[in-house]
């Protein structure tokens, strides 16, 4: 039984690294050029922010996923600390832009929201999948009908929950990419390389 439960979990792996493109961005490569605004209405200018501090760039699913709410709080916890060290942190997200208010007003956040518009950052940055039974093995109905309530009924897109921290120079100089989305990245791992 064992044996069959474990084939199963790998099998589950398996086919949805399958479905979601590991070509994504990689250390060294530029990063795609971010204009757009925040939950509170700031514009947000990556060429404008990268004169003065380098970008720590988070996608997140949204604020329904435990997993996600746990790494926003870590951010958040972060930020000061972060800041300190000339970082400036953005997250972005395919939810609606009052859902990315609420996010800020249910976890307290005071770090920049961005939602997606028609997932032109999450393409640009190869994170974006379509929610279907092939992507999302688990759960898939109900990832399915949290994803039409917060992205809307017709943005059945997720991003790979990653991480990539933006270089003063335009170029990427940390990557956590990982399809399994309970994987996150360590932030104060990351505090403690810069």
């Amino acid at each position: 039984m064992k044996i069959l439960l474990f084939a199963l979990t790998v099998f589950s792996i398996v086919q949805l690294n399958a479905q979601i493109d590991q070509d994504h961005l990689q250390i060294g490569e530029k990063a795609p050029e971010i204009q757009s605004r925040d939950q509170n209405g700031m514009t947000i200018d990556s060429k404008a922010i990268l004169k003065e501090n380098r970008i720590l760039l988070v996608f997140y699913r949204g604020n329904w996923c435990p997993h996600c709410a746990k790494h926003l709080a870590e951010l958040e916890k972060n930020l000061i600390a972060l800041q300190e060290k000339g970082v400036f942190v953005l997250v972005v997200s395919p939810e609606t832009v009052e859902k990315t208010k609420e996010t800020q007003d249910k976890f307290g956040v005071t770090y920049s929201i961005v939602h997606d518009e028609n997932n032109k950052i999450m393409n640009e940055y190869k994170v974006a999948f379509d929610v279907n039974p092939q992507n999302v093995t688990n759960y898939y109905d109900k990832v399915y009908e949290l994803v039409n309530e917060y992205n809307g009924p017709d943005n059945a897109v997720l991003p790979v929950p990653a991480t990539y921290l933006i270089g003063k120079d335009g170029l990427i100089e940390y990557v956590q990419y990982d399809p399994d989305y309970k994987k996150r990245s360590d932030i104060s791992e990351l505090l403690e390389s810069l």
